[in-house]
């Protein structure tokens, strides 16, 4: 059952009178401490109790420290202490780390007690580690993105998300719950997100490459080489291709949605999705975006969704026009955008060489364009002095015609104009916080796999983020904290 969780009020009251005792014997030690302080004095817990009560029996031994073993990851990852083993023995040392999470000295959690804290709120059971080897791919995509290798996924997730489904089944929901309450949702009030009924989101995948092993370890008593299954650390990790380094890596795609303020130059993450490393960006941006409205409902309206040209693809635009969201993706280079000059005849056809109207051929309407061919192809003519030229096959010239209500060439704010331009180039903020995320706090440390304990430190990274946001722009001291 879940022990005592202290109230914050409680909390702050009780760890500022300890703190403030070890500062009169050492005031210089402020400058390391204090952005620490801060941030647990702004780290609220008392509205993720709840979330926490079904993940406890209503009987037995009661399971205390939660609440104090969350601030401790906080902590971990605000220090850049990868070990948990490591963070553990120094925190226990530290009688202000040890305020600061809300336990004595004597009776910090054990390293065993903080991975069962993650465990535990990890929403699937533990993969098998039996699997057989996946080797490495040959074929390079330069600095592309990998292709999809299901071309219609896109159109069936759109049409699941347009018909309610919200895709909240994921292992890490629950990280996901945790860093709404704790760390998006008092941003948004303190003002730091903007406007919420005009949130306008960047969405992108990043690499988190996975320090397991991609061969595993044999299982068998094989002498030789062998089909048999391997042992592997980090059986959920896969391969996929890292289109800006141009290699491949081995581990998951980190799926982000992030705010641009322009007023106060800021970037947070609001949400995070762990993937497969081959999944393509496309077809997270549907399952995120379908997700992230669901858990904001009350508190943010989605107004526009940036993104680049891996997310070009007509069913995005026709989910995004549905839920009257604006669309601010690159085009992605393809034949069929290219401008073909071809003049049309009084009743609106294109008009071959010789004069001809090219021949109707149907309605595209996954392209939203009608396709015409050449009318001495089809048999509507007997001859043209043009047919070497313009027919370099047996099938002939085809020419297509878009319509006036191409929902991704005619935008509601106009392509190339400065209002689109000015909003795409928010685009960036999304690959700042992955920045953030991946370097400046460390998630790609050494030692570290595993899906459920590297996603786990992603929130606490991205959860630091905003922290770090409260205290630059809450314009709260230490020194106001003990007046």
């Amino acid at each position: 059952m879940l022990g005592i969780w202290q109230s914050h009020a409680a909390y702050q009251h009780r760890m500022l009178d300890i703190v403030v005792q070890k500062f009169r014997h050492n005031p210089k030690s402020i400058n390391y401490y204090e952005s620490a302080i801060l941030k647990m004095y702004y780290l609220n817990l008392d509205n993720v109790k709840e979330d926490f009560l079904p993940l406890f029996s209503v009987t037995g031994r009661p399971s205390h420290h939660q609440p104090e073993i969350f601030r401790s990851f906080i902590l971990m990852t605000h220090f850049k202490c990868a070990s948990i083993d490591e963070w553990v023995v120094r925190a226990a040392g530290d009688d202000i780390i040890c305020a600061l999470v809300g336990v004595k000295p004597n009776d910090f959690p054990g390293a065993s007690t903080h991975r069962d804290f993650f465990e535990r709120l990890w929403a699937a059971g533990k993969p098998d580690k039996l699997k057989h080897l996946s080797l490495k791919p040959k074929t390079k995509h330069g600095n592309q993105k990998q292709p999809l290798k299901r071309p219609g996924i896109v159109k069936k997730l759109v049409d699941k998300a347009l018909d309610g489904q919200t895709f909240k089944r994921i292992p890490e929901r629950l990280y996901q719950t945790l860093f709404m309450k704790t760390a998006v949702i008092p941003s948004a009030e303190m003002g730091l997100l903007g406007d919420t009924s005009k949130i306008i989101a960047s969405g992108d995948g990043t690499c988190v490459s996975s320090n397991a092993s991609h061969r595993g370890k044999k299982a068998c008593d094989c002498t030789y080489h062998c089909s048999c299954p391997r042992h592997f650390s980090d059986p959920n990790a896969t391969w996929g291709w890292d289109s800006y380094h141009e290699r491949y890596f081995f581990g998951y795609t980190a799926y982000l949605l992030s705010v641009h303020n322009s007023t106060l130059k800021l970037d947070l993450p609001i949400y995070l999705r762990f993937v497969e490393a081959k999944r393509h960006d496309s077809v997270s941006l549907v399952a995120s975006l379908a997700h992230v409205r669901f858990l904001y409902k009350d508190f943010l309206s989605f107004d526009a969704i940036i993104a680049d040209a891996a997310h070009d693809n007509y069913p995005t635009y026709d989910m995004l026009h549905q839920w009257r969201i604006k669309p601010f993706i690159d085009l992605s280079a393809r034949a069929d955008d290219k401008v073909q000059s071809v003049p049309l005849s009084t009743n609106g056809l294109p008009v071959c060489p010789d004069g001809y109207e090219m021949v109707n051929w149907g309605f595209e309407r996954k392209r939203y364009r009608i396709k015409f061919r050449c009318p001495l192809a089809v048999g509507k003519i007997k001859s043209c002095p043009f047919d070497k030229n313009c027919n370099k096959s047996l099938y002939g010239k085809n020419f297509y015609l878009r319509l006036a209500d191409n929902l991704r060439l005619l935008t509601p704010i106009p392509r190339n104009s400065d209002e689109w331009k000015r909003i795409y180039n928010q685009r960036t903020a999304a690959e700042r916080v992955n920045n953030r995320i991946l370097t400046d706090y460390q998630l790609e440390h050494p030692k570290r796999y595993g899906k459920s304990k590297i996603a786990f430190f992603a929130f606490s990274n991205a959860i630091n983020i905003h922290l770090d946001a409260q205290i630059k722009f809450g314009r709260l001291a230490f020194v106001d904290l003990v007046v």
